[in-house]
Parts: structure tokens; C-alpha cells; sequence
């Protein structure tokens, strides 16, 4: 008789069931870079905006503050007229 072992016999393994196929993993993290994005952009648009919109009210307050125009008769006949009828005593 052979010798026993005073180990107990090990089980024969239970079969496995077929792996599911690979999902990869979603990380929170990934999937927020879009809103962030569009939110960046919005502002800047609001920002760049608001910039136009304030150099129009500048340059509208300047014009307002500027002298009207008066144009000058550019003739020199009028000038050397003026120097004839005029003296100096």
C-alpha cells in the first residue's frame, strides 16, 4: 500500500466562463474637456465683443468733442485780394 499524504487532493478547476470583450474604461476626467472648452470660448467671443462695442462708444464720444469743419476758400485770387484792398498805415 502506498503511503498516504496528509495533504488533502487538490479540486479539479471549474471551467471559465468566455471573457467579455475589452471596454476601455471611461475616466471622469475625459469626458469634461469639451464643456470647459466650449465655456472658454464663449467667453472670449464676450470679451472681444465687449471691446468692439466699447471702442465704438469711444470713438462716437470723440467725434462729438471735435470742432465742426470749416472749410477755407483755397484760392489765392481771393487772398491777394483781401492783401490789395487792405492797408497798413
Amino acid at each position: 500500500m502506498p503511503p498516504q499524504s496528509s495533504t488533502p487532493p487538490i479540486p479539479p478547476a471549474p471551467e471559465r466562463a468566455p471573457a467579455p470583450p475589452h471596454v476601455p474604461e471611461r475616466t471622469p476626467s475625459s469626458g469634461s474637456s469639451g464643456p470647459i472648452v466650449g465655456v472658454i470660448i464663449i467667453v472670449i467671443l464676450m470679451i472681444v465683443g465687449g471691446l468692439y462695442f466699447w471702442g465704438q462708444r469711444l470713438n462716437q464720444q470723440d467725434s462729438e468733442d471735435q470742432l465742426p469743419l470749416i472749410p477755407a476758400d483755397s484760392s489765392m485770387d481771393s487772398i491777394n485780394s483781401l492783401q490789395a484792398t487792405t492797408t497798413f498805415q
